[in-house]
């Protein structure tokens, strides 16, 4: 269930508060990453909760005392109003509660309402906030300062027109405390996960194709031998031997893999706009491309960042999505690669270049069925799922447990916007 969690801070001009609705199963631990992302917090500090219950007083924190609880015994459905404090040798705190059950649908953690201005956190609480607002608006308006106060301020903060000293004191940017938020969230969703595969009985996907294809010196030999191994006849088939064996009966009829149950966040390390971002960086500076052979270091670059053996492969399919272009024998990044380094959010624009890089790479019948997999709910074949390792590496999917994959943020967006494509009978 979702919940909305106000945190407002205590003792501040003007108020500082946010609202963001959370799952009621985060911790305190968690949420107090929320809490710091949301304030402008830094998180360095050290940090703790204290409740009151009639003349019984709680303390929650991450490394607890004598008489103290560790701050993940709580979850935020247990959770009582509360105060946060961050960084006790301050004075800083921020009273938190829940509001109620939300009927809102959508991911979480999510920003609904963000009040005030971020908080200046060298200012060890609102009160300083408060005096440094007031003489920013005196220099706003045109009034002499108190030259000790400005002098202070001025170490505290950048130097910023006065407007906009006014405006960094009054209301934060809804945009920029939604991205904090949300960047906190895929760090603790990939925590999550690293931990999900420390406790689990084996390695990863990829760990076991890698296991896979060391037990097998005649596919070794094709990846050192041919330029472009994943059109190998035999190669081919020892991939739909791998998945076919790793999914086992899920690909037998109707199993989880012909479901599209969930969207894990994709944005940052490992994101497909960041490891796309990557791969278009290598080639920079140009990169000899003879006999459709890409030099050994270069090679190697591009395994290291894919995880995949397939380096020259994935330098035709960046040719083939005309981010890259072949010039002399070199491969340098095209208008449209030096664009998509540049882009906030590349994959509007760029989404038919991607798909045309995809379809040449998989056949375009096979990535419009791909696509109609984990868009459209269509049952997968064991074709299909041997083009795994590919969304894998380009962090278009997640294997996120035996029998499950979903898509990742990022790759969700991509793979609708072709959904779109192939439904417009384009």
């Amino acid at each position: 269930m979702t919940v909305s969690v106000l945190m407002i801070v205590e003792g501040a001009s003007p108020e500082i508060s946010r609202c963001v609705n959370v799952e009621e199963t985060m911790t305190l631990g968690e949420l107090a990453q929320i809490i710091d992302a949301a304030l402008g917090f830094t998180g360095a500090a050290t940090h703790l909760y204290v409740g009151q219950e009639g003349a019984q007083r709680s303390v929650y924190t991450e490394v607890p005392g004598s008489g103290e609880h560790h701050e993940d015994e709580l979850t935020v459905a247990e959770m009582r109003p509360m105060t946060y404090v961050y960084d006790p040798a301050a004075n800083w705190n921020i009273h938190v509660e829940v509001l109620g059950p939300s009927n809102i649908e959508g991911p979480t953690p999510m920003l609904i309402d963000a009040a005030g201005p971020d908080v200046v956190e060298a200012c060890s609480g609102p009160e300083l906030m408060t005096t440094f607002r007031n003489q920013a608006r005196l220099l706003a308006a045109g009034i002499e300062p108190d030259l000790e106060t400005i002098t202070l301020m001025f170490s505290y903060l950048p130097v910023m027109p006065p407007e906009r000293m006014l405006d960094r004191m009054t209301q934060a940017d809804p945009v920029a405390v939604a991205t904090r938020i949300g960047n906190v969230a895929e760090e603790m969703f990939f925590d999550e996960v690293a931990a999900a595969d420390e406790q689990s009985d084996g390695p990863g996907l990829a760990q076991h194709f890698d296991d896979f294809l060391q037990s097998r010196p005649d596919l070794l030999q094709i990846i050192d031998m041919d330029p472009h191994p994943e059109r190998n006849p035999s190669m081919i088939n020892a991939v739909t031997e791998f998945f076919g064996g790793f999914f086992g009966d899920a690909l037998d009829g109707a199993g989880d893999l012909t479901q599209h149950p969930g969207i894990v966040p994709g944005f940052g390390p490992g994101s497909f706009t960041d490891i796309f971002a990557g791969l278009i960086r290598i080639f920079a500076a140009g990169v000899p491309y003879e006999h459709d052979d890409l030099p050994a270091d270069i090679a190697h670059e591009v395994r290291e960042l894919v995880q995949l053996p397939f380096a020259n492969t994935v330098a035709d399919l960046l040719l083939d999505a005309r981010m890259l272009k072949k010039r002399g024998g070199e491969l340098t990044p095209t208008k449209a690669g030096e664009t998509f380094l540049t882009s906030e959010n590349p994959i509007p624009k760029y989404a038919d270049n991607i798909r045309r890089g995809f379809e040449a790479l998989t056949g375009e019948d096979m990535w419009r069925a791909i696509v109609g997999w984990l868009v459209g709910g269509q049952p997968a074949t064991p074709e299909m799922v041997s083009w795994l390792l590919w969304l894998e590496a380009f962090g278009i999917a997640r294997e996120t447990g035996p029998n499950q994959v979903v898509c990742t943020e990022q790759g969700s967006q991509l793979l609708e916007l072709h959904y779109a494509h192939y439904a417009n009978g384009r």
